[in-house]
């Protein structure tokens, strides 16, 4: 069998080739007259977070003339870690002190219709692994009237979490059939 080659991408820009040990979800975050905010799952891997988010508003899309809008549509989060630090989704101040927190889109796909509606998905990375005490995941999406909702997560199921992730790869055990 092939050796399969090191990783090149920085453990801070996306989960690693990991299955994650689950935290919590789907959760309802927010939801108004005119939109809807869920924590579809969040996932705990040694080094850091994975976050799933949807979002689906009603009236809230509006395409300006000549401008592509944001693959987000104007949803923000930001995460609050128990020593105080926050990670705000794709500032790299954690990644310049080297010390994190650091929040990334890691991905997702987004779209908005003739009648205004809107569909976001995206995939939050955190990292580091937040250090033990209270977790808060604070989002927002101001156009669609949702002004700041915030999903608190369980420490200990974090820890739980992550001690259970495992890679997809086992180095320790010839090949396994399904």
């Amino acid at each position: 069998m092939p050796a399969v080659p090191e990783r090149s991408i920085p453990e801070w820009s996306m989960p690693p080739p990991m299955v994650g040990g689950h935290v919590t979800g789907p959760v309802v975050v927010a939801r108004s007259e005119r939109a809807i905010l869920i924590v579809r799952q969040v996932l705990a891997y040694g080094n850091g977070l994975g976050i799933e988010v949807e979002a689906y508003g009603r009236g809230t899309y509006r395409q300006e003339q000549g401008r592509t809008p944001d693959l987000d549509h104007g949803l923000r989060f930001s995460l609050l870690i128990a020593d105080g630090r926050v990670a705000r989704m794709d500032d790299e101040s954690g990644l310049r002190d080297g010390r994190g927190p650091m929040m990334t889109n890691a991905g997702g796909q987004s779209g908005g219709g003739y009648d205004g509606s809107e569909d976001v998905r995206l995939s939050l990375w955190v990292w580091p692994l937040p250090p033990p005490g209270p977790v808060v995941l604070t989002c927002s999406w101001e156009r669609a009237g949702l002004a700041e909702a915030k999903l608190t997560l369980d420490p200990d199921a974090i820890r739980t979490a992550a001690a259970a992730s495992e890679p997809y790869w086992r180095t320790d055990r010839p090949d396994e059939s399904l």
